[in-house]
């Protein structure tokens, strides 16, 4: 079995984006950080290995949340970094990545947290 045939899914990566804002009034700017309407990378072959990590169903006022930590593999040179907004699309599930972590020289691994909100880590 090879690699490229273990990348049986796809996602699209947005990398965060920092903004200088003032609100006004002779006050200082503040950054504030977002993600583009438009993904960097665009469906990217990777493996979303959902055995890994963990996946909870929270049930909260108006609805259920569901909050994960799984494990991301995708090809060695993919630009993710940390903070970066990776969408599964299969599901539409939005996940913010960890630090990605080189394996050997073969490909990288990253942890994705989902929480009921995107968050920075």
């Amino acid at each position: 079995m090879s690699f490229e045939t273990m990348l049986n899914h796809k996602c699209d990566v947005y990398h965060m984006q920092r903004d200088d804002m003032s609100p006004g009034y002779g006050l200082p700017s503040s950054p504030s950080f977002s993600y583009p309407d438009t993904p960097d990378i665009v469906d990217l072959q990777c493996h979303f290995s959902v055995k890994t990590g963990t996946r909870v169903v929270v049930q909260n006022e108006p609805q259920a949340d569901y909050q994960a930590q799984i494990k991301l593999v995708v090809p060695l040179g993919t630009d993710i970094r940390l903070n970066d907004k990776v969408v599964d699309k299969s599901s539409g599930y939005e996940y913010t990545a960890d630090i990605p972590v080189q394996v050997r020289t073969h490909h990288l691994f990253v942890m994705l947290s989902r929480k009921s909100a995107q968050e920075p880590l």
